[in-house]
């Protein structure tokens, strides 16, 4: 009797101890559609169709094992940029998830057999329907709002039982938000820079428009967005720019080998205010490229904030870079890696920017 009843009580002890360990690993979110998600245990094998968002899985996780796919041109940031560097494995990660406008591959999708997959939220339903009715898991991101980018750390630390480290990086993002509103965001706009972003420029002369991220990034670092009223095409012209004649040209990561020397050389642009005073700068390129919404934002208004206003600038930003690398990846950069993430090469004639961003 006594054996039977120490049986059963060993029996009730083991259901008890296995039910609360699977209520621990299971995982409840609600996406940004409102969607309840609901995982067994942390992800992983995770594909990430959002472009940004593969690098910050990566980051969260410091490793890219559980990274099962990526959009091709999360790729091809990772191979340019520093993310093959600290993680080499990120290079077998395949990239054939989706196709032209965010379409997923179905078929590729299941052979990678993920346990989630992250897609778009805001670009209508035909993206996501099919690969739910294929019974993939998806979970949805928004772009556009810092808070939106917020959110995707605290859901990847959901996802992944990371969420004490993302809830750091959202204090550290919320930190640098709130020292450059009481610094550099408050100059008075007629007396900041006034500054053109391109996208492309060789085949074809591409900005971002009204709904871009990036005209509240210049704002935040005490610059005007000379295309922040753009609804129309995102395609210009040189007489467009000529007439806006920014004080400041941004060159972004999208066009490979696009290079300030490619506006300088340019005869038609000469008389351009930010040609004549050597003000056309290379965006850096690290985890990530920096002109899109990632983890390394905040690095990415601190530098704006010095292009934008060198004569106040003070801030030890590669010291900074080197500080939040430890946290984002665990990675210690070399001087090196450093001048590479800053495009030390191709941003060396600009007008103070050895100064600011070169070695000590």
């Amino acid at each position: 009797m006594i054996s039977n009843r120490f049986a059963l009580l060993t029996a009730l002890i083991f259901t008890c101890t296995t039910a609360a360990y699977a209520t621990k690993g299971a995982v409840h979110f609600t996406d940004m559609s409102q969607q309840k998600i609901e995982l067994a245990a942390p992800a992983e094998r995770i594909v990430v169709i959002p472009i940004p968002a593969a690098s910050m899985l990566v980051s969260v996780d410091e490793s890219s094992k559980r990274l099962a796919g990526m959009h091709p041109f999360a790729g091809v940031a990772a191979r340019d940029g520093m993310l093959s560097v600290m993680f080499p494995d990120v290079l077998s990660v395949r990239s054939d998830m989706v196709g032209n406008d965010f379409a997923p591959n179905i078929e590729a999708l299941l052979s990678v057999n993920p346990d989630l997959v992250w897609q778009w939220g805001h670009r209508g339903d035909d993206i996501i329907t099919p690969m739910r009715n294929a019974g993939l898991t998806v979970a949805t991101l928004d772009y556009g709002k810092e808070a939106y980018t917020q959110e995707w750390l605290t859901l990847m630390g959901k996802t992944l039982g990371k969420e004490t480290k993302t809830a750091d990086l959202i204090a550290w993002r919320k930190q640098v938000i709130n020292q450059l509103e009481n610094s550099v965001a408050a100059i008075p706009e007629d007396k900041q820079p006034r500054v053109l972003y391109l996208s492309h420029f060789k085949q074809s002369i591409q900005t971002f428009g009204a709904t871009s991220h990036n005209n509240a990034d210049f704002a935040l670092a005490g610059g005007v967005s000379l295309n922040r009223d753009l609804t129309g095409p995102r395609t210009l012209n040189i007489e467009q720019i000529l007439v806006w004649d920014p004080d400041i040209i941004l060159l972004g990561n999208f066009e490979a080998g696009l290079a300030p020397a490619d506006i300088y050389n340019n005869p038609m642009l000469s008389d351009v205010t930010a040609v004549k005073n050597k003000r056309v700068y290379k965006l850096p390129i690290g985890g990530f490229i920096w002109d899109a919404p990632n983890q390394e934002t905040p690095l990415y208004w601190q530098w704006l904030s010095q292009i934008f206003h060198p004569e106040t600038a003070s801030f030890p930003l590669r010291e900074e870079i080197r500080k939040r690398y430890l946290q984002l990846y665990g990675y210690s950069l070399t001087e090196a890696e450093t001048d590479r993430i800053l495009q030390l090469d191709l941003n060396q004639d600009g007008r103070d920017y050895l100064t600011l961003m070169g070695r000590p």
